[in-house]
């Protein structure tokens, strides 16, 4: 189980590409991809989307894969995951490890049961949700039932059953999940485990259920699959287990079992951020933590996850000592040939970290997705474009994350492209995006569309029209629309008494936009209202934007809650501690300022001069006066118009991102794509 030397020369000098000996297995490099939800199974078993997907990433030079969730009984199976306790998923399960190990990757089955945290109506119905004793669950609400001996029993044989059908289906290798706030790491926690039996109290007691399930795994597979487990370096909660006492737990364990290999974690579902780290969260947030197990544990191999501080740091990871493999997993997501990149020095496709793409869309019961890359889950039918009949050039208005993506796109397919962008620099709203506090890593999206967009003809300061168009002396054969959105000059998203008395209102002193609000602070005197029509991500950076540059600042929102439309993120705990500025919340905002929120509301008059605003609750009509020297409007936006009538009907128009509907980052980068997708590729070679 020790640390395998570099074979090769080249590796030796490249800690990162040095290969790793895990249990009787050894991964070509110490670059993996954790387990992470994707929704992409069909009826309990992986899908042809899962296996082109993985092979995608093995083609790019990643090493080991972790598959999971997969589910170890019925009472936690979830429509979308695999159902590891059923013998009929071998066949499919061996088709996913073939192309895995055709590509010269290793693959492991994470096996899993959610606990407290598993919904309470299941695929087949409503259902009971256990946990180690009987709470409320952090995650749905849900009132749990305290799991019985006998209940226990029959999910230890879960366990087994399913580590025996992944060995069956070809994987190298399972991991015993024992993080995150699901069921094992409930007995382990004294935030879930409250029982007065054997299974509760002392450490010994509550490692008891999780010492069993993994010594059933390890006598049902034997010692020549590789057995590791997920396991928590610290939950970060006072009431919660330390690093000293996770390491205790570890220790208890590999005293009992033989563990092949640690994969870390932190956090669980009362402090859900550190299970979902998102952009706002300080990079290589568990370094230290990872540190330390490794050094308890230093005869086995330790996966580092949130150990990196940047896709270049993962050498660092592995040179000082921290782990002996790097989980980047949402960069993999967005960059599948990260290893190969990296190895290369090439530049790559970074993750930016905003969980909408990903995260988001498996929280709303959608398949995983990804905000920069469009290609995610579409492997087997967008990696390449049909062969282009010819050349075409192609005139794209708007530099913003649409324009820039679709010029990129044509580009790379091989056609002939000019940008138009009004201002004097590329980005859109994703320059102003990136001033929100905890989205600065927007800025690398926009630096790697503006690098991909080498080749392209971009002229700056040119605000293209028809007209200009039209009268190009170099004809254009097609022309795609993306001049972006901006803030609605007339509130209309509510048909009522008060959107409208809200347009009015619009035009007084002391009255700004939301895109005011973040790029001229100066503006905000406060105390500052601000409106939210809006209720998604948008409308919670103008928050995050205020709160950081006023002191004293109440927001009313026309929804029973506030940001409802952020749910799928996990963000919305975190979000609210940053407001609020809850004392060690990672990534807070800067000062003291006060933070209120009123639900259901609107506003109705605003008074510059007496520092007055009225709102009116919009469920009981009752109004009352608040402090407010400084409004914000947060609504909806509006398309950037583009006059068509001087077009010639010859020229083909084609409207992506918000100039065709104001939505998200991501929906702006799948239009672009799709747009210059649907021209094909002028060459095999340019396709690529």
């Amino acid at each position: 189980m020790s640390i395998v030397p570099a074979g090769r020369s080249d590796a030796a000098s490249d800690p990162l590409f040095s290969p790793l000996r895990i249990g009787n297995i050894t991964v070509r490099n110490r670059l993996m991809q954790a387990a992470h939800s994707k929704l992409y199974a069909v009826e309990g078993h992986e899908s042809q989307q899962e296996i082109d997907y993985f092979s995608r990433r093995a083609e790019g030079g990643t090493a080991l894969f972790i598959a999971g969730n997969r589910f170890v009984h019925p009472s936690s199976a979830i429509r979308g995951f695999v159902d590891g306790w059923r013998t009929d998923i071998v066949d499919a399960d061996r088709r996913l490890t073939d192309a895995v190990h055709t590509r010269g990757a290793k693959i492991f089955a994470q096996l899993n049961h959610h606990g407290a945290q598993a919904v309470p109506d299941g695929p087949d119905g409503p259902r009971p949700v256990f946990s180690a004793s009987r709470m409320l669950s952090p995650a749905t609400g849900a009132a749990t039932v305290e799991a019985t001996p006998d209940d226990l029993a029959a999910f230890v044989e879960g366990w087994a059953l399913s580590a025996e059908n992944a060995v069956r289906g070809g994987f190298d290798g399972v991991e015993v999940h024992m993080a995150h706030g699901y069921l094992l790491h409930q007995f382990l926690s004294p935030l879930y485990n409250r029982r007065t039996d054997e299974y509760g109290g002392t450490l010994e007691n509550r490692v008891r259920f999780p010492l069993a399930a993994l010594a059933a795994v390890r006598d049902r597979v034997g010692d020549d699959v590789a057995v590791g487990i997920r396991m928590v370096a610290n939950e970060f909660d006072e009431q919660g287990l330390t690093q000293s006492e996770c390491l205790e737990i570890i220790d208890h364990l590999r005293e009992h079992v033989r563990i092949d290999y640690i994969n870390l974690a932190g956090g669980e579902y009362h402090q859900v951020h550190y299970v979902f780290p998102s952009a706002a969260m300080p990079a290589a947030w568990l370094r230290d933590d990872v540190a330390a197990v490794k050094r308890r544990n230093a005869d086995i191999p330790v996966f580092g996850v949130g150990a990196a501080a940047t896709v270049d740091d993962a050498r660092g990871v592995i040179g000082d000592g921290v782990a002996d493999m790097v989980a980047l997993t949402r960069a993999q997501i967005a960059e599948p040939d990260l290893a190969v990149k990296l190895r290369s020095s090439e530049p790559v496709t970074h993750c930016i970290r905003l969980n909408q793409g990903c995260l988001a869309r498996t929280g709303n019961g959608l398949p995983m997705g990804c905000t920069v890359n469009p290609i995610v889950g579409r492997e087997s039918t967008r990696s390449t474009p049909q062969r282009a009949q010819r050349e075409r050039h192609v005139a794209v208005v708007g530099g913003g994350p649409a324009g820039l993506k679709a010029a990129v796109e044509l580009r790379r397919n091989g056609h002939r492209v000019t940008l138009f962008e009004a201002e004097e620099h590329l980005g859109g709203q994703l320059r102003l995006a990136a001033r929100v506090p905890g989205r600065d890593s927007i800025r690398l999206l926009v630096d790697d569309l503006t690098r991909d967009a080498a080749g392209v003809d971009v002229r700056l300061g040119v605000r293209a029209d028809a007209k200009l168009l039209a009268a190009a002396s170099d004809r254009f054969d097609d022309v795609i629309i993306a001049t972006g959105s901006r803030p609605a000059a007339h509130e209309r998203s509510v048909a009522d008494a008060a959107s409208l008395r809200l347009s009015e209102l619009s035009e007084l002193p002391g009255v700004v936009t939301a895109w005011q609000a973040v790029d001229q602070p100066e503006l905000l005197r406060g105390p500052v209202l601000i409106v939210d029509h809006d209720g998604t991500p948008y409308s919670s950076g103008i928050a995050l934007a205020v709160a950081a540059a006023a002191g004293d600042v109440r927001l009313i929102t026309r929804f029973d809650t506030a940001f409802p439309f952020i749910r799928g993120s996990q963000d919305r705990d975190h979000l609210h501690r940053r407001l609020f500025r809850v004392p060690g919340t990672p990534g807070a905002l800067p000062g003291d300022g006060a933070f209120a929120i009123d639900v259901s509301a609107t506003l109705t008059d605003f008074d510059p001069d007496a520092a007055r605003a009225t709102i009116r609750d919009l469920h009981s009509g009752r109004v009352r006066s608040v402090a407010a020297r400084t409004v914000v409007l947060a609504t909806p936006r509006e398309q950037v118009p583009f006059e068509t009538a001087d077009m010639p009907a010859s020229i083909p128009l084609t409207v992506v991102g918000d100039a065709r509907a104001p939505r998200s980052i991501d929906a702006a980068i799948f239009d672009a794509f799709e747009a210059a997708f649907a021209f094909g590729a002028v060459s095999d070679s340019s396709a690529g």
